[in-house]
């Protein structure tokens, strides 16, 4: 009976591990994080927290959930290994957990009410989960149903209860799945099938979003190999975040449960894209700076001073990666063949990685140097723009440097620096500066509606915080392209700029409503745009790249007088 006893349990062990010799365990520590209450017992890996950084900011870094069942210390680290996820949790600083049921019989409803308390304790932004076998049945019959904070899923083996349909589209890597579980998650994402070279592969995609797709396997394949699968053909592909009605960072999974958008991770090497990351490097031949250079992988074929350069700053404390990650701009410099440099310009004490800020003459000083590394570089079509404090930078940097920056394009940002740009303008002797401002109505600084007036901004904060408040840029920048100052706002004339604009009027800019206009000078020359976008909150939306740069290009600056010149590209 021992004998018939230890032959059971070595069939299921090596049922459980695909038939295959156990992968070597590398070397990796989890973490028993006890049950307290109705929190589960699982294990975790932390991979930044043991020495491993991502070359990509964290907003793209996964945080994996596998359901696998009740499992040992020893069991969830051979599966682990046997998933041959280490190397790829380690490379992208990610944190993996094996949450085991709260009941012993198996997981219910109440794991996948637990799994959103888990959510709740960090910042969603790149949730992926993976069910094994019985897991994987959890995920169909329970998780799926809370999915709207999914980026991604994988399943090996498990089933799925009849009659269940699927409300929220959730990207799935399916291996060898059944037709009922892969009937659920296509008609989940409304996805129908394409044609496909591999034979062993089917694939579902959604005809107005790509990223809601369902990718399965027609074979049998190893764990190992399910999630290599599942990594390069779904996983990869995008990351989730709540960033419509409020910050994602101010929210909670438990209070926003709509669908979030599903938004692309830019992948360079598909974009041919040279990504250069600048550590410690001088500028001028001194200091010690931070800066991301994303570059056309065929630069040297380009033509001397031919190529644009857009310099994009973060927003305050922000990683820079996150403008080359999350803005938009450096899959537009693949279209559009130009450059995208996202500096470190904040102070030490308040930057990212604590290292030296390049601050305003560094940024300019910057500029120069790229001119020199690349001379592909066009000087007369260099732009800034920015996010957030990043984005009051460049309104200030575009009247600060019109030497340097043909015109200057500024997102959600508060007006920091107006008293500067202000007294600038007062003399200001330079050529025009074209100048956009794009915000979205959610944003919880309030910038706009210009009066402090928003019903979605932070309690007390236009009121409070004299650095809120950006009309006084707007003044600044009619008086740098010599036209007519407003006095003080009026909202009558438009919601949320308070300046009468020509050809104002509502469009759309990707899935969202947008109120946009201009202002011209009195030679007809578009020199102010100013945007409002509906259910946007303060942080990057991809599209507005392109918008901003469909404003960006019509201007150039000649170098040598620092007037500006309508462009003719």
């Amino acid at each position: 009976m021992k004998l018939l006893s230890a032959f059971l349990a070595l069939f299921l062990f090596v049922s459980f591990t695909n038939v295959k010799a156990p992968a070597e365990a590398k070397s990796f520590t989890l973490s028993q994080v006890n049950s307290s209450g109705t929190a589960p017992h699982y294990y975790k890996y932390d991979a930044s927290k043991n020495g491993f950084k991502s070359s990509r900011s964290d907003i793209l870094s996964p945080s994996y959930y596998v359901y696998a069942g009740n499992l040992t210390l020893d069991e969830a680290k051979q599966l682990m290994s046997n998933l041959g996820i280490v190397d790829n949790v380690n490379e992208w600083g990610s944190t993996i957990r094996f949450i085991n049921p709260l009941n012993p019989s198996g997981y219910g409803e109440k794991d996948a009410e637990v799994f959103i308390d888990l959510l709740s304790n960090e910042i969603v932004r790149n949730v992926k989960v993976i069910g094994i076998d019985e897991g994987a049945t959890f995920v169909n019959n329970h998780l799926s149903d809370k999915g709207y904070a999914l980026a991604g899923i994988m399943l090996y083996g498990g089933s799925i209860d009849k009659n269940r349909s699927l409300g929220v589209a959730i990207p799935a890597y399916l291996s060898n799945p059944s037709e009922k579980v892969l009937s659920y998650y296509v008609k989940g994402n409304a996805a129908t099938e394409k044609s496909s070279p591999d034979k062993t592969i089917k694939s579902y995609v959604n005809e107005k979003d790509e990223y809601k797709q369902v990718i399965a396997s027609t074979q049998r394949e190893s764990l190992s190999e399910a999630f290599q699968n599942a990594w390069k053909k779904v996983f990869l592909k995008n990351y989730r975040m709540h960033n419509e009605v409020t910050e994602f960072y101010n929210s909670n999974p438990k209070d926003y449960t709509n669908e979030y958008p599903l938004t692309g991770i830019p992948l360079f090497e598909d974009l041919h894209l040279t990504y250069n990351q600048m550590i410690d490097q001088p500028v001028n031949g001194t200091g010690m700076y931070m800066w991301y250079e994303y570059v056309p992988s065929d630069i040297k074929t380009f033509t001397e001073k031919t190529v644009p350069l857009i310099v994009t700053l973060h927003g305050t404390g922000n990683d820079p990666r996150i403008q080359g990650d999350t803005s938009g701009w450096t899959e537009l410099a693949s279209k559009e063949k130009f450059i995208v440099v996202s500096p470190e310009w904040e102070d030490k004490s308040k930057n990212f990685n604590h290292n030296d800020g390049l601050g305003d003459a560094g940024v300019a000083s910057l500029v120069k140097e790229l001119q020199k590394k690349y001379p592909q570089i066009d000087p007369s079509r260099t732009y800034i723009t920015g996010l957030s404090a990043g984005g009051s930078k460049t309104s200030l940097y575009g009247v600060k440097y019109s030497n340097i920056f043909a015109a200057a394009a500024a997102v959600s940002a508060p007006g920091v620096d107006k008293k500067e740009i202000t007294e600038i303008s007062k003399n200001y002797k330079g050529g025009a500066v074209p100048f956009m401002y794009v915000c979205g109505d959610h944003d919880y600084l309030q910038m706009i509606p210009v009066d402090g007036s928003s019903k979605y901004g932070k309690p007390g904060k236009f009121e409070e915080d004299p650095n809120v408040s950006m009309f006084e840029v707007i003044q600044a920048y009619q008086r740098i392209n010599k036209l007519e100052v407003s006095g003080t706002y009026d909202m009558s004339v438009n919601e949320y700029y308070g300046v009468q604009l020509d050809d104002q009027k509502w469009s759309k800019l990707g899935d969202k409503d947008m109120y946009i206009g201009t202002l011209s000078n009195d030679q007809g020359v578009v020199v102010m745009k100013l945007a409002a976008i509906k259910d946007l909150a303060h942080w990057n939306y991809k599209p507005e790249a392109e918008l901003m740069w469909n404003f960006l290009k019509n201007y150039q600056r000649d170098i040598a007088s620092g007037e500006l010149v309508v462009s003719k590209h």
